[in-house]
């Protein structure tokens, strides 16, 4: 349990990260490339037309996609290995690749910024919500990170035996396909936050471990856990070599 209370404590300062480095952004006047950005193909008001004139059904499946599946991926993914399997070093990568990713992406946005399709009069804002706003803005655009995120998600279960993979990557295909219904982004975001999401799940261990180690140190548990590791390794390593020699 105090496995689990230590990362219920320490992960909240991931996104105190993000926020630190948002409102440093906003002492910088970062450059706007939307002027460059429209004349990309798709990134018109004719793509966006087509888009948000579909059925209201479809418009009102995907504004609930954007609206809530986002965070359900998030929290519900970490949530999935920390407390329901119990996977601690799973649950510690997954969120250390999304703080990186904040970090990041924080960079880019003090610097670079782009104005969504909507605020161009490009799309139509289908959300309309302002307290989206609070803890980000609709200039952080490249790379989309509600996109990065999902297609992260995907990647990290990509390896799980468990069917609940199934809804992860569905979550990594419709919630970058509801910001363009929405009018929140433009393709070339899309395109950048899948991108994004293979660097990042790329990113060596090397850090993720030694964060890992240090929540376990916290939660009084460093030793324990080595053993375990070192004992899974150990097992691996036996049954990699019984198949080399046909054992297996």
């Amino acid at each position: 349990m105090k496995m689990i209370k230590t990362r219920l404590i320490t992960y909240p300062i991931a996104y105190i990260m993000w926020g630190g480095l948002m409102w440093y952004s906003q002492i910088i006047s970062p450059i706007d490339l939307t002027h460059y950005l429209i004349h990309i193909p798709l990134c018109n008001a004719g793509f966006y037309h087509i888009l948000q004139t579909s059925p209201y059904w479809v418009i009102e499946f995907f504004r609930i996609i954007y609206l809530y599946s986002f965070s359900i991926c998030i929290i519900g993914g970490i949530g999935y290995y920390l407390i329901i399997k119990k996977d601690y070093l799973k649950a510690d990568i997954i969120l250390i690749d999304i703080a990186l990713g904040w970090l990041i992406a924080g960079l880019i946005y003090t610097f670079v910024v782009v104005q969504s399709p909507f605020q161009v009069g490009v799309a139509q804002d289908l959300i309309n919500t302002p307290y989206l706003w609070i803890f980000t803005k609709p200039t952080y655009e490249i790379p989309s990170l509600h996109t990065a995120y999902s297609v992260l998600m995907a990647l990290h279960f990509k390896d799980e035996k468990s069917k609940i993979k199934y809804l992860f990557y569905a979550f990594g295909i419709l919630i970058p396909i509801s910001t363009l219904f929405m009018g929140q982004h433009w393709i070339i975001d899309v395109i950048t936050g899948i991108i994004f999401a293979y660097l990042l799940y790329r990113i060596p261990k090397e850090v993720h471990l030694k964060i890992h180690h240090a929540l376990n140190y916290l939660a009084g548990s460093y030793g324990i856990c080595e053993r375990m590791c070192e004992k899974n390794i150990e097992i691996t390593n036996k049954v990699s070599g019984q198949r080399n020699r046909g054992l297996v």
